[in-house]
């Protein structure tokens, strides 16, 4: 018997995997859209608070976008499964909500 061979098992799924990559990208734009939308809610809620139009430093935002870049990799992986089968406009603006929902759990972490 041969050992589980990890490369194999990974060509094979890319292989036979019929999925549309267009979707794809549409719902990882969604989600990571959506992430960024919620930071920039946050931005105008402060503003009309009375306070400036503030993003913080250069590096500030920066790290705000790899943040939501790196989140919305790890969502992705698991929320795709979930809208594949979906019309796209409702998958976008389901991963679109999905977007602002998460971040609104990951935003605290941010400062």
């Amino acid at each position: 018997m041969q050992s589980f061979i990890f490369n194999d098992a990974v060509r094979f799924k890319l292989v036979t995997q019929q999925e549309d990559t267009g979707a794809k990208v549409q719902v990882f734009f969604g989600v990571f859209l959506g992430v960024l939308l919620r930071w920039l809610y946050g931005v105008v809620v402060d503003v009309v608070k009375g306070g400036p139009w503030d993003f913080g430093s250069l590096s500030v935002i920066i790290a705000r976008v790899m943040v939501s870049l790196i989140v919305t990799v790890f969502v992705f992986s698991g929320y795709w499964g979930k809208v594949k089968d979906q019309p796209a406009g409702m998958r976008f603006l389901n991963s679109l909500v999905y977007g602002i929902s998460i971040d609104a759990l990951v935003g605290p972490w941010m400062y």
